[in-house]
């Protein structure tokens, strides 16, 4: 009989945390650094499954579901995790597939006796998995026939895939621009931009709002002092880029904020002023990640990169889920394949 128990910071924060790096999908964003830089937003709900010789094989971070601003106060609905990308069960590397069933079907269990309805995961997708260890079978476990689930949400992410050289990137990338990126292309190389990276957000931060504000009247997921704060903490898997002007006393025109998640360079979030958009800063950037990406990310100890992910391009508070067409099409150009992430609902039998 496996047993599950609830995370408690102060007495597991090192075993969880020592589980989360031994774990093939054991992402930074799990560390408990991460996970509850906001705490006090969340009403954690994280459990640890154990098996029979009491060893940990498996971890969920989940929160109890939130409803505009409050805490479901009936913990009807449990989420995996409401302040992160991605969740969902994480199981110990090696752990057959049956051994995993057992766990699943053990966690819905203790759900169920503390009176949950539904589970709420957004399961990694592939590329967020070693080659080595890619393994889907958390999507047979959510189409077991002993349980109702049902997809929720699904987001369109951007994906590139990366050359491995400069005459990859000459033959595959770059003929796979559209017409248009490369005559913009054309345009920001002759601008005399360059990238700095940077260590604070203040330098760059009040772009990215004032682009999310202008754009789709919202704020950033992080505040100024929550991303420099995580950047602090987490050095080798949060970078600060900018694009600067060379010629306008190193203005700044374009920025991003990159997360690395192993084989995969993903941009968290990207803006430019507005002088960037008349010189296409942001499309040097990108070129420039996608060209030479081994050269910005020195200081990581295995630097072979697989993807570069442009991230979603779904409307934020849209019922409908619809996609932004404009933005979609702007990382088409650069010739991304789109990469589908999954939200599930799983009903728990009262």
């Amino acid at each position: 009989m496996y047993s599950i128990k609830k995370f408690n910071l102060e007495e597991n924060k090192t075993v969880w945390n020592l589980f989360i790096k031994n774990n093939s999908e054991g992402h930074f964003f799990f560390e408990t650094d991460y996970l509850f830089y906001h705490k006090e937003r969340f009403n954690d709900f994280s459990l640890m499954i154990y098996d029979k010789k009491k060893e940990l094989i498996c971890v969920l971070p989940a929160c109890l579901g939130v409803v505009g601003k409050s805490l479901v106060e009936t913990m009807a609905e449990i989420i995996s995790h409401q302040g992160l990308t991605f969740g969902v069960f994480i199981f110990k590397d090696n752990l057959s597939f049956l051994e995993k069933r057992k766990a699943f079907f053990s966690c819905l269990d203790f759900l169920k006796k503390n009176k949950f309805t539904d589970l709420i995961i957004k399961p990694l997708p592939s590329y967020f998995q070693l080659d080595n260890q890619k393994d889907d079978s958390i999507h047979r476990l959510l189409n077991d026939n002993l349980i109702e689930s049902k997809i929720l949400r699904v987001e369109a992410n951007s994906m590139i895939f990366l050359p491995k050289n400069e005459i990859d990137y000459q033959e595959i990338n770059y003929q796979n621009y559209s017409t248009r990126k490369k005559r913009n292309l054309k345009k920001a190389y002759q601008s005399n931009l360059k990238i700095e990276e940077t260590e604070l957000a203040t330098d760059f931060w009040q772009i990215i709002e004032e682009n999310l504000k202008l754009r789709h009247n919202l704020l950033p997921v992080h505040s100024v002092d929550e991303i420099q704060l995580l950047k602090d903490r987490f050095p080798k898997n949060i970078y600060f880029f900018v694009v600067k002007d060379i010629e306008n006393h190193s203005e700044i025109l374009a920025c991003s904020v990159i997360f690395i998640y192993q084989s995969t360079i993903h941009l968290q979030y990207m803006a430019a002023t507005k002088n960037g958009k008349q010189l296409n800063a942001l499309d040097f950037l990108i070129d420039k990640l996608i060209k030479n990406y081994s050269i910005y990310f020195q200081n990581i100890d295995k630097n072979e990169f697989t993807y570069l992910s442009l991230g979603i391009s779904e409307l934020r508070n849209n019922a409908e889920n619809s996609i932004n067409e404009g933005l979609f099409k702007w990382k088409e150009e650069f010739g991304a394949n789109t990469f589908s992430h999954f939200v599930y609902q799983i009903d728990i039998p009262s």
